[in-house]
């Protein structure tokens, strides 16, 4: 019940991201500003640490190769990128405290690494042309406010489907004594 729940949820948050590319970009004072959300990136990350790595890297790697095929450009940058982000995720804890505050500044800073390590790739590859402050200013920073606001419905989330019980579970009480 709990990994078919999970998975539902991570083709919601897929379906999110893909969804914020119908408004990306909005013409603000001028400028054409992106907002990229990594709304499964969250979600991916904080399934790792409440309900465990494991599942992590596993939702990781099945929406990875899911986002991947669906964008079509390059396979396994995506893939590579979420699994590298658990991974990085619970280097982090190791020397961090497990409190909401730490929790939301590291999914923060992986989320903003995640777009960085994309931007990258598809700038060497001259898939992307836009300059790099441009990059900072028009996409990174307006897409890690949306990403901060996504983070805590997305941890509310998570932290009802660590809840979730692992199948039905069979009662003590008989009532037939």
């Amino acid at each position: 019940m709990k990994a078919i729940a999970m998975f539902v949820v991570a083709f919601i948050a897929m379906y999110i991201d893909m969804s914020f590319a119908n408004f990306s970009p909005v013409h603000m004072f001028g400028l054409d500003v992106y907002f990229v959300p990594r709304v499964l990136l969250i979600f991916v990350l904080l399934v790792s640490i409440y309900i465990s790595q494991r599942m992590g890297i596993f939702i990781a790697g099945v929406s990875g190769l899911m986002l991947d095929i669906y964008i079509g450009s390059i396979y396994g940058i995506h893939t590579f990128g979420l699994i590298a982000s658990v991974v990085f995720m619970h280097a982090a804890f190791r020397v961090f405290y497990k409190d909401f505050i730490a929790l939301a500044f590291v999914v923060l800073v992986l989320s903003f690494l995640y777009d960085l390590y994309v931007y990258v790739i598809y700038r060497v590859l001259a898939i992307t042309t836009m300059p790099v402050f441009d990059y900072l200013a028009l996409r990174a920073t307006p897409s890690l406010l949306v990403n901060a606001i996504f983070f805590t419905g997305i941890f509310f989330i998570v932290l009802r489907l660590s809840k979730l019980k692992e199948g039905l579970q069979v009662s003590d009480k008989n009532p037939s004594n």
